[in-house]
């Protein structure tokens, strides 16, 4: 659309994207826009032209190699021309390679900046053929007028779309710059290894290449992906699919983590979106109940948004978010790990209190010592947990973990290992972070009460408390964020004779499934919040008192 009108529309697109939580699609697609290739076509030309010399090159020590032979009786002058023509053909080789990912790379910025354009106009034809007028505010009218649904469907549609087509755009720069660490002079390299007296005055060749950091779980990875055990097979796929989603979602994409699973066990796995050998900061985002490696790629999306926000905020420092299921996360077997019987009601007594919590927290030390081995020595290392994984991140923090800043997001409990934000070893109560709904229901006692109750029936005896302290508590003396639930506001009002106590009731699930949810703390303006602690922007983070 163009016009007045069509410049109103995306103001007011922009406008009420950002109010309705999401990222502001306009802005996205010109971003995509303003991409040039003509210099990575420029690149194309001259690697192109390279690879042409290398080939004729090659091709003509191919028939020198013939002459050769027949002019010496020993064989060596021959195999020291094959030499080089074997160097000039990889050579060439691995050009090729490269030319086809950034042919590849090329059509895919030029796809999806037509397509954003393209999006973006029908958007805006959509709202305006709602019969909005472009004087009033879009949201407000929406609102008034029914039309609510519409717009918000059209423009969060708008929204995942363009960060569909960014996303593409980041998966096939990365594509490109793994290609490129390709070195063509690698075969000279060989080559001068071999028959150094061929390179006189030349510099020794270079060390190889190492092995990726996640080689070994990668061929964990594959070999449980052929297994017979239905356990182990159903884990292991569970975690390829959240592999290609991270590498497709978030480019850059490594498995640190990789345990098997089994009948009684869910196994462990943790992926990193962005390269932990070259990140500046390293967050590592544990889940809540209901998750296992199975069906991790339902927080994939999370850390991806996470990532790209944190790269947003802070364009000159690299981020890397580690998506940790590291831990045996209660309900598991509601997430899709096949266990047995005895090995599932286990698992929904860990609910009740925080000992699997605890334990994970011991798991994610360990797991923390590794990562900083791969990781530049001044990189930052943050702890982010939501639901029990904000449990287990403060049980970590309570036994060393070294984190620079820690963030618990709708937490029953910071672990009975603390009373205060002055028990983490190592860390200031200025680098405790809590981010605590009002309507989330988890954040208020429920969870504390439920479990309690089963204290009385001597179904926990294990410990009085069962999750500690409610770090969003002012006696706490964490640093709360002023957070504000993405999720829509909906109640209902129940009749009959119990009325009030079964709308009560109805309304309290409704909080829970609408704002009890990672995806809602990590993303609009929490999102936002949680990214700038990430990259140490604290004066970003909005705040308010404790409870």
């Amino acid at each position: 659309m163009t016009g007045s009108g069509g410049s109103l529309a995306r103001l007011a697109i922009a406008d009420t994207a950002r109010r309705l939580g999401h990222a502001d699609p306009v802005a996205l697609v010109d971003e995509l826009a303003e991409v040039d290739v003509r210099g990575l076509r420029a690149w194309h030309e001259l690697s192109a032209a390279a690879g042409q010399s290398l080939s004729t090159g090659a091709d003509r020590l191919g028939r020198a190699v013939s002459a050769v032979a027949q002019a010496w009786s020993s064989p060596v002058p021959r195999a020291s021309v094959d030499l080089h023509r074997q160097a000039a053909r990889e050579a060439h080789e691995v050009i090729g390679r490269q030319l086809d990912v950034a042919l590849d790379t090329i059509g895919t910025l030029e796809s999806t900046r037509i397509s954003a354009s393209a999006e973006l106009d029908r958007a805006e034809d959509r709202i305006v053929g709602t019969g909005w007028p472009p004087s009033e505010d879009l949201l407000t009218w929406a609102t008034t007028t029914g039309c609510l649904p519409t717009i918000a469907a059209t423009i969060g549609g708008l929204a995942q779309t363009v960060q569909q087509l960014g996303r593409r755009n980041d998966a096939a720069l990365e594509a490109l710059t793994a290609a490129l660490r390709e070195d063509p002079s690698a075969p000279v390299d060989t080559l001068r290894a071999i028959m150094p007296a061929a390179f006189p005055g030349a510099s020794p060749p270079r060390e190889p290449a190492r092995a990726p950091v996640d080689q070994d779980n990668l061929d964990r990875l594959a070999v449980d992906l052929r297994s017979s055990d239905i356990s182990v097979l159903i884990a292991a796929r569970g975690v390829q699919a959240a592999l290609d989603q991270a590498r497709t979602a978030g480019g850059n994409a490594q498995l640190l983590v990789y345990e098997s699973a089994s009948s009684s066990s869910q196994g462990r796995a943790a992926i990193s979106i962005g390269d932990i050998t070259t990140a500046d900061n390293v967050a590592a985002l544990a889940p809540g109940v209901g998750s296992s490696p199975t069906s991790m790629i339902e927080g994939i999306d999370d850390a991806v948004a996470l990532r790209d926000r944190a790269q947003q905020l802070e364009g000159s420092s690299r981020t890397a978010v580690v998506a940790w299921y590291g831990y045996d996360v209660p309900l598991a077997a509601l997430g899709g790990s096949p266990m047995t019987p005895g090995a599932t009601v286990a698992d929904l007594a860990t609910t009740v209190n925080d000992m699997a919590a605890r334990a994970g927290g011991g798991q994610l030390v360990q797991d923390l010592d590794t990562f900083r081995q791969w990781a530049p020595p001044d990189a930052r290392f943050i702890g982010i947990g939501f639901s029990m994984g904000s449990t287990t991140v403060s049980a970590a923090a309570a036994r060393r973990a070294g984190f620079d800043d820690l963030v618990m997001l709708g937490s029953p409990g910071a672990s009975v290992e603390v009373e205060t934000a002055d028990d983490y070893p190592g860390m200031t109560p200025d680098h405790v972070w809590v981010g605590s709904l009002d309507n989330d229901p988890i954040t208020k006692g429920i969870t504390d009460g439920a479990a309690e109750l089963l204290n009385g029936l001597g179904l926990n005896p294990f410990q009085p408390t069962p999750f500690g302290p409610d770090p969003a508590d002012a006696d706490f003396g964490a640093r709360v964020m002023d957070l504000t639930s993405n999720a829509p506001d909906v109640s209902v009002q129940l009749g009959g004779p119990f009325g009030l106590l079964t709308s009560a009731a109805a309304n309290e699930m409704l909080d829970l499934q609408l704002n009890h949810q990672q995806g809602n703390y990590l993303s609009g303006p929490s999102l936002d919040a949680v990214a700038a602690v990430v990259v140490g922007d604290y004066d970003a983070v909005p705040l308010r008192p404790g409870r």
